[in-house]
């Protein structure tokens, strides 16, 4: 294994004044020196998606255990070359380096980036990015060289349906991923080819997966040190190892009491919506309990609005269609990307 960042390569004793080179990553380069000196314990932090950070204690077996489902998964292999250009201090980029470790794969490290692919300058098999460096690739025709890489893994929110039918045109494998930094990353993966609005998760090999009578899927295996794991994502269960992601129970907007999944209306609109991002949310309302509404970081006309609103009576229900828009020009996000939608909700409703 060898550890490329800038074009220098840096042997394991050398990893101290890469941390210092590049700043930000002394998580990442602390978590290989405590692996290659045979620690059996490692203190990851979660991404403050769903609320304050925190630390998580992980063994060294379930580590691995990860490593080699996705290996398995993915046909991953000792001669492989990989791209980590994610947030240095989170659980993706970490769980890259692990693979690069237990597989003997060569990992080269970039400072992330809006677009890694434009400084990008030798051949890799095996990359992981966030949506947004997805966007900003076909922004600027980078679509080619992302074509270049075997297996690529996108992670931390959905995707809009255009960008998953411009992924689905190409000839290597895609993949979204679904995990939690208490589950050591992605517990399954969803092929991105077919039908957007069917599309669904395969589960990797090891993990048992199940629902609460909310719909929420709990999940147990290696990774979760053999106990099971309950999660707010509310979802349908295809079989023993499939599933669909409905959205979050957190999210869920109880409206007249009907409950509406917003992550669902997103998905939907998404082939509608191509300008800026949005979402769907729940404010107060004195006769409904809460009132849908849809929450644009563009402008949009009343007349799109309209359509949008016939459009998703139409497809869902009467109670479904967001009564109100609002329109705020700047998203609040944590620093994994991930929408604060909440905290934007506070906003408008102030």
């Amino acid at each position: 294994m060898k550890i490329i960042f800038q074009n220098t390569i840096y042997s394991p004793d050398e990893l101290n004044q890469l941390s210092k080179t590049y700043l930000g990553s002394q998580p990442l380069c602390q978590f290989i020196s405590h692996w290659l000196e045979g620690h059996s314990d490692f203190t990851f932090q979660t991404s403050g998606s769903t609320g304050i950070p925190k630390n998580i204690s992980v063994q060294r077996r379930q580590i691995e255990a990860s490593v080699h489902a996705t290996a398995d998964f993915l046909n991953l292999k000792a001669s492989d070359q990989v791209l980590l250009c994610l947030n240095p201090q989170y659980i993706a980029s970490i769980m890259m380096a692990a693979r690069a470790l237990v597989l003997d794969m060569d990992l080269y490290i970039q400072a992330p980036s809006a677009n890694p692919l434009t400084t990008l300058n030798h051949t890799i098999d095996f990359a992981s990015f966030v949506p947004f460096q997805i966007y900003q690739m076909i922004q600027e025709n980078s679509i080619l060289q992302l074509e270049g890489i075997k297996n690529v893994l996108i992670g931390g929110a959905p995707l809009n349906q255009e960008t998953f039918d411009i992924l689905s045109s190409l000839n290597n494998n895609c993949y979204l991923t679904y995990g939690m930094t208490e589950t050591v990353s992605h517990i399954a993966l969803m092929k991105i080819s077919g039908d957007y609005q069917q599309a669904c998760y395969d589960v990797l090999d090891g993990i048992k997966i199940g629902n609460n009578d909310e719909q929420c899927l709990q999940i147990q295996g290696v990774v979760t040190n053999d106990q099971w794991i309950q999660t707010t994502d509310v979802v349908e269960l295809i079989s023993e190892r499939q599933f669909r992601w409905l959205g979050r129970a957190d999210h869920v907007i109880n409206s007249g009491g009907i409950k509406i999944h917003p992550e669902q209306l997103e998905k939907y609109l998404s082939s509608l919506i191509t300008t800026g991002e949005f979402f769907i949310g729940g404010i107060s309302d004195s006769k409904l309990n809460e009132r849908c509404v849809l929450v644009t970081e563009s402008p949009m006309s009343p007349d799109k609005f309209v359509q949008i609103q016939e459009s998703v009576a139409e497809h869902f229900s009467k109670h479904h269609v967001p009564k109100a828009y609002f329109h705020l020009p700047t998203f609040i996000k944590t620093e994994s990307g991930k929408l604060k939608r909440k905290e934007m909700l506070v906003q408008i409703e102030k």
